[in-house]
């Protein structure tokens, strides 16, 4: 956002109220980066829990099936079956986790959350006449925008327009005929 956005929208509200506002502001973001650095942590811890306990199933498995110990209890066809399909469970599993980087953004929204409370406690106890409501809004504006930035190289290594148009160019060039293949299979 703009500095002249930022302006706007703060001048469309009562001078009275642009602190509380912002405040506002601050805590909805707070309390988003929080909820969502939870689900992060769960995918992260879960997955992590999974990948242990399928890994150690599919060697115990395996080992028991090559050792014939599971042949003479009866399982063996069982075994057989289940074994490939454990280990394609933890590939499919082990892909997730890759692509979605639960730990780092687990990571990324606690500071984030941190950063912004820091800041909120910081405007809160400040007096209503020392504060400027635009100048505030900017800083949340710009946190918000590095951290979306900070999302999106973690998620495909590209955090700009800039970057992407390089990535874009360097595709048309590889490509030959001067057009950068754009679908999202």
């Amino acid at each position: 956002m703009t500095q002249a956005e930022s302006q706007s929208e703060i001048a469309s509200i009562p001078e009275e109220k642009r602190n509380q506002y912002v405040l506002q502001q601050y805590k909805t973001r707070i309390d988003y980066y929080w909820k969502a650095s939870r689900a992060n942590k769960r995918g992260y811890k879960y997955s992590r829990y999974l990948i242990i306990i399928l890994g150690s199933l599919v060697t115990l498995i395996t080992s028991l099936t090559a050792s014939k110990v599971i042949l003479d209890w009866g399982w063996g066809n069982q075994m057989l079956i289940l074994a490939p399909i454990l280990a394609a469970v933890l590939t499919i599993l082990g892909g997730f986790s890759q692509n979605f980087h639960w730990g780092s953004a687990w990571r990324e929204m606690v500071l984030s959350a941190l950063e912004l409370e820091q800041i909120y406690h910081r405007l809160k106890i400040t007096p209503d006449d020392e504060r400027d409501p635009i100048s505030e809004m900017e800083q949340l504006h710009e946190l918000i925008l590095t951290e979306g930035r900070n999302f999106f190289d973690r998620m495909v290594g590209v955090s700009s327009k800039e970057e992407l148009q390089k990535l874009e160019a360097m595709a048309k060039a590889a490509n030959g005929n001067g057009q950068a293949n754009t679908s999202s299979d």
